[in-house]
């Protein structure tokens, strides 16, 4: 891999962290205590870890359509 492109995935990363750190502060999760504990009704109220693992999915998939084009010459 080229070095430009290792200093741009590591800026990706550092900003996707920096944004989710930025969320997780400006909105606090609040412990609630809840009769009905089943994982269904967490896993519907904190929808935190699914969206996370969705980001990447679509993102390990554009990198692998990149990897199957063909490179650009210079």
């Amino acid at each position: 891999m080229e070095r430009i492109t290792k200093i741009l995935i590591t800026i990706v990363l550092f900003l996707l962290i920096l944004g989710w750190t930025l969320f997780v502060l400006i909105n606090p999760e609040e412990i609630d205590l809840v009769s009905d504990s089943s994982f269904q009704t967490w896993y519907w109220e904190r929808r935190g870890l699914d969206l996370v693992v969705l980001l990447l999915l679509v993102f390990a998939g554009a990198l692998g359509i990149a990897a199957i084009l063909p490179m650009e010459e210079e």
